[in-house]
């Protein structure tokens, strides 16, 4: 059974999103409250390597993952209309999401970055709670995009 391109690019779409979808949710659900229960000395370095190393590996993700999910808008004929749209409407998220991303979590995260234990704003806590807000937010959004780039699969 011979699979076309424009499937395996579409696939790969789905793969790569459902992928970051996971490990958004997996900071948001379990590493941030896991590691804000951990003492200041273990919670403020871990906090801000990740800060760092996601950092650096984010932009590469949710930007190559909106790239992919706006080739699926390129006229290829597997797509029929209610699958171009849902397409197009998850892909709408991955830019909503990247754009805000930029706004919002990526200036505190590169705050962040840069914590020791012994250079803590006064308002840590506060600046820590905004990024998970924000991060929950964005993950919201990124797993309803996941949600319509299923749906458009199906729809071919």
């Amino acid at each position: 059974m011979a699979i076309h391109l424009p499937v395996l690019i579409h696939l790969l779409v789905l793969l790569v999103l459902g992928l970051m979808c996971g490990s958004e949710l997996n900071v948001a659900v379990f590493g941030h409250p896991t590691l804000n229960r951990q003492p200041l000395e273990v919670h403020i370095p871990v906090r801000a390597s990740l800060a760092v190393l996601l950092g650096r590996v984010m932009p590469f993700w949710m930007g190559g993952s909106t790239l992919l999910s706006l080739m699926l808008l390129l006229p290829f004929e597997h797509l029929g209309e209610s699958a171009w749209r849902f397409a197009a409407a998850a892909a709408g998220l991955q830019v909503f999401a990247v754009l805000f991303s930029l706004a919002a979590p990526v200036p505190i995260n590169n705050r962040i970055a840069k914590w020791t234990v012994g250079s803590l704003p006064e308002d840590w806590k506060a600046m820590e709670q905004r990024w998970d807000q924000y991060h929950a937010f964005r993950t919201g959004v990124l797993i309803v995009a996941f949600a319509l780039l299923a749906l458009s699969l199906r729809g071919q």
